[in-house]
């Protein structure tokens, strides 16, 4: 976790790459603390807050900033996050923090300021158009994306697969030096750190598309385990 902060001293020129190509950093007026309710579970899952050990995640649970959602084996969580912000599917054995999801009314619209972190597994996700002064970023343990109305997926190990919209991710090795990459689809693109960005394999673009549309489905259910199939992608050999 202490990855994160270092990369605010050395993103500086990336940053205004994010604010060059429309995705802004800074809002404006008097922000509220948004909603993310739980709309389906499928197997078992847990979420905790600073202090809190955890306790079993329920449908219609609502959750704010600081939360964070651990899954099980065959589990999955979706999450919506408002009409903006769209929806979001937590893959199995996966970990999501809300680290910040607040609204704010600027006068014109609502913006809003989505963070989520991944430091391990993978996460869907459906984001719809949002408005100029929105920000929506997706951490992982070594970069970090901006996006606007995008339909995609990312694990934990800084692999993406953006179905449609604009995804720009700033990839930060390890003592290295940080790089971005900016992803535009249609068509669908894949971006591991061992291949760089190329177009997606059409297994993994049907993967992400029915996670997806399950995932926004709307329908509210508890399912037990083993019902639901694994959705972590396979990546290719060499991108673990």
């Amino acid at each position: 976790m202490k990855t994160i902060p270092r990369l605010a001293h050395h993103l500086k020129a990336p940053l205004l790459l994010l604010l060059g190509l429309g995705i802004p950093c800074l809002l404006s007026g008097q922000p509220v603390p948004g909603r993310a309710e739980v709309r389906a579970i499928a197997g078992q899952a847990t979420y905790s807050t600073a202090g809190d050990p955890g306790q079993p995640l329920k449908v219609g649970d609502i959750l704010s900033g600081g939360a964070t959602i651990k899954t099980g084996p065959e589990s999955t969580v979706d999450l919506f996050l408002g009409n903006s912000a769209g929806v979001v599917r937590v893959a199995e054995k996966s970990t999501l923090t809300l680290d910040k999801l607040t609204l704010t009314d600027t006068g014109a619209d609502t913006a809003v300021d989505v963070q989520l972190n991944v430091p391990d597994g993978q996460m869907f996700f459906n984001v719809n158009k949002l408005s100029q002064a929105s920000r929506y970023e997706i951490k992982v343990p070594h970069g970090v994306a901006g996006i606007r109305g995008t339909k995609g997926s990312c694990r934990s190990d800084s692999s993406w697969i953006l179905l449609d919209g604009t995804l720009i991710f700033v990839h930060a090795p390890p003592g290295g030096t940080p790089v971005p990459y900016v992803l535009k689809a249609p068509p669908p693109v894949y971006f591991t750190p061992k291949d760089g960005l190329r177009p997606a394999p059409e297994d993994l673009i049907r993967n992400v598309r029915a996670q997806i549309e399950k995932a926004g489905g709307g329908h509210k259910k508890q399912d037990p385990p083993g019902r639901v199939p694994p959705t972590v992608i396979p990546l290719s050999p060499g991108t673990r």
